[in-house]
């Protein structure tokens, strides 16, 4: 047979579950909720009034200004980054010294009229923080709120005043550099005084080694150095040239065959021989251009250093044309003869030329001397300036940190003498944007939250006690949906809970006839006989008919799918728990299979042990399993109109030996079942248990039903019957009976 599936489970308390707490319990709920309004009401009402003045401060920005550092800061109160403002400013008018403050300028004994010694002043500023309250007028907002609670409704508006009178000094004690003007002005005239004795010291030391500056100093000294060596490079080139020079005019002159007058007192020389015209001219050309090249040479030299690239490209010049014209008197020597220069020009005598390169040599040399004197003097100035430089440049880094210093403190001083002399009601950032309101009655926080922790704690406990009583303490099934969504147990059908005197009347009717079968023999009692009624059954008064037609209809739906065709089928009734409702819905289903138009039913009820007294058959006599069995084996069993048989497994008055019937006997019967006339015979079990014989006989059913009772069954006990039947092999379909409506169906989730 296809078993039935269980239902996932949800897991979790839904919305549907609270509610469902909330209405089984509303009385619970209600009861203790009104016990917190009355103990609210009676502190409210016992509870002496305070009387309460309001103001409000305006705190736009904050300016942050220190005594001795230069940061200045300053902090807008609105937005996220505003909030430590805010919330600095709360912290200032909390104060305890603040609080100290009003309680002077207001009167201790106004504050606190029997406290004497030391004490009184704490006592005072005690009461003076104990009634203030501050707060954001809102959140994000940079107006603050303050309240001021006392009995003596002119105090009340006393002390607010009060705080709004001091707090401005306070705020600027904290944020402004009021009390740093003294400090500041010692502090300022101290580094005045180590900043004038620095300067006299540099000063010393510049005028005694001569350096203003010690960087231009030495970028001077290396600029000439630079200098000096590119002269003495330049000077030695030069020498080298003229040497050269002075050289080739000896020899050339040395070499000639004639000699030539010499002056007084010199050697004779040799004479030389007539030049021809175009070397005459070109001699006189070269000498020309000497001319103009030594002029030209002076004159750079007076503009520039000698590595120039100018002097440099005139001196080679100078060089060449020299050359050329040795080369020229080399070939011709009598150019130096008087007939070679032209009228009115001196006559260029090669010795007074060779005495005259050898001047130009000495004062090259002379030149080089005194640039090599010169940077030996660069030397010791460098020399100089390496040891008195250090010393300077200390002096100097001193100097602009104690300048620095001091145009800060002179800075700072300004701040502080404009903070000093600052109109306390003035304060840029803070605006008082309402004065101390009239006072006007009104309780503490306290009392208020009092009152309102009163009220909502009667209420808050009744939630308590109901969730702990629905959750933990009362573990009873008391909802179909629990079935199917928390256990996973598959639920047929819910029945709800009738009163006993609303239940109708008997289920199966007292009228029958004992209709002969053979001789001396009767045939069972049962609600049909055959005096010419109706196939169907009438319809009984009874609550139970509707449900047990509805299960009645699933239970043959599921024989029709599973194509259960045998015959008798077999179906049991059990329950968890004593007076489940078992027997009733027993009753029912038999009345409901033997409605069936032909359906031959048998009711065995295993439960009673004097059936004779069973209301739900009308006071029907009963009979065993085994004359049940006999009485079907009638030949007119199949004819009769009867439909429904009662029959009794328990042990009667007649026969107290009897022994119960238990598992064995089904098992020895269930031939007989199989072999009788009976279409469906419906077992009332007893309750399911440890020792309970309806485990051992739940397998050889073909349905069995349980009955979870919704005034008496556990969870966990549903969870163990449920499972114990499945491993039985057993087709189990959960049937709530007594379902009680705590909320509307739409929170109970019951359809």
């Amino acid at each position: 047979m296809q078993k039935t599936v269980p239902t996932p489970s949800k897991g979790g308390l839904g919305l549907q579950d609270i509610l469902f707490v909330l209405f089984k319990h509303k009385w619970k709920i209600l009861f203790l909720g009104l016990l917190g309004l009355g103990a609210a009401a009676g502190v409210y009402t016992t509870q002496k009034p305070l009387y309460e003045s309001h103001s409000r401060i305006l705190v736009k920005h904050v300016i942050q200004r220190g005594g001795t550092d230069g940061i200045d800061s300053q902090v807008d109160a609105g937005g996220r980054s505003g909030e430590q403002v805010i919330n600095t400013e709360m912290v200032i008018l909390r104060s305890g010294d603040l609080a100290a403050e009003v309680a002077q300028s207001v009167g201790v004994e106004r504050l606190v009229p029997n406290s004497l010694g030391q004490s009184a002043l704490t006592d005072a500023a005690n009461v003076v923080q104990g009634g203030l309250e501050i707060a954001p007028e809102s959140r994000g907002s940079n107006v603050l709120l303050l309240t001021y609670r006392h009995p003596d409704p002119e105090l009340a508006r006393d002390v607010l005043e009060s705080v709004i009178k001091r707090y401005p000094e306070r705020h600027l004690e904290i944020h402004r550099s009021v009390g740093a003007f003294d400090s500041v002005s010692k502090q300022a005239n101290v580094v005045r005084e180590k900043l004038h004795k620095t300067e006299q010291e540099l000063n010393k030391l510049k005028a005694d080694s001569g350096i203003i500056s010690v960087h231009e100093q030495s970028l001077s000294l290396s600029t000439q150095r630079d200098k000096t060596q590119g002269d003495i490079v330049g000077a030695e080139a030069e020498l080298a040239a003229q040497s050269s020079k002075v050289d080739s005019l000896e020899k050339k002159l040395s070499g000639q065959g004639a000699t030539t007058e010499a002056p007084q007192g010199a050697s004779p020389r040799p004479a030389a021989a007539a030049p021809k015209p175009e070397q005459v001219e070109e001699y006189r050309e070269l000498a020309k251009r000497l001319e103009y090249l030594q002029t030209q040479d002076l004159a750079l030299r007076s503009k520039f250093a000698s590595g120039n690239p100018q002097v440099v490209r005139n001196q080679q010049d100078i060089n060449s044309t020299k050359a050329a014209r040795n080369a020229l008197l080399a070939k011709a020597p009598g150019l130096v003869a008087e007939s070679v220069t032209p009228a009115g020009e001196p006559t260029v005598n090669p010795l007074a030329e060779l005495d005259h390169e050898k001047a130009v040599m000495g004062s090259i040399i002379a030149r080089i001397g005194r640039y090599k004197s010169h940077l030996a003097e660069l030397e010791d100035k460098f020399k100089k300036l390496t040891e008195v430089g250090p010393q300077i440049a200390e002096l100097e880094r001193q100097r602009e940190m104690q300048d620095g210093e001091y145009r800060l403190l002179e800075s700072n001083l300004k701040k502080a003498e404009v903070d000093r002399n600052l109109d306390r009601t003035e304060i840029p950032g803070l605006k008082i944007v309402e004065s101390p309101t009239l006072p006007k009655q009104s309780f503490s926080e306290t009392t208020k939250k009092l009152v309102l922790g009163l009220a909502g704690a009667g209420f808050a406990l009744g939630l308590g006690i109901a969730f702990l009583l629905e959750l933990v303490v009362d573990r009873r099934i008391t909802r179909p949906t629990e079935i199917e969504g928390r256990l996973q147990v598959p639920l047929m059908l819910s029945i709800p809970y009738v009163r006993p005197k609303n239940r109708g009347a008997h289920l199966i009717a007292n009228d029958h006839d004992e209709a002969s079968g053979t001789e001396g023999e009767k045939l069972l009692p049962a609600v049909r006989t055959a005096n010419g009624f109706p196939a169907f059954a009438g319809r009984t008064d009874h609550f139970i008919h509707p449900y047990s037609e509805a299960i009645r209809d699933r239970i043959v739906f599921n024989f029709q799918i599973n194509n259960m065709t045998h015959k008798p089928k077999l179906m049991a009734v059990t329950g968890l728990s004593a007076g489940a409702g078992t027997s009733t819905i027993a009753a029912g289903l038999a009345k409901a299979f033997s409605e069936v138009n032909g359906a031959k039913v048998l009711l065995v009820d295993l439960n009673s042990d004097y059936p004779d007294d069973n209301p739900m058959f009308g006071n029907k006599p009963l009979h065993s399993v085994v004359g049940a069995l006999q009485a079907a084996r009638n030949t007119r069993f199949k004819e009769g109109g009867q439909n429904l048989y009662l029959a009794s497994a328990a042990a009667t008055k007649a026969d107290p030996s009897a022994t119960p019937f238990g598992p064995m006997h089904l098992y020895e019967l269930l031939p007989h079942f199989r072999a009788s006339e009976f279409d469906y015979v419906i077992f009332d079990m007893p309750p399911m248990g440890q020792t309970s014989p309806t485990l051992a006989m739940a397998g050889l059913m073909d349905k069995v039903l349980l009955v979870v009772d919704g005034e008496d069954t556990n969870r966990d006990t549903l969870k163990w019957g449920y499972s114990e039947l499945v491993k039985g092999r057993a087709d189990v379909s959960c049937v709530f009976n007594k379902a009680r409506s705590h909320a509307p169906r739409w929170v109970a989730g019951d359809i």
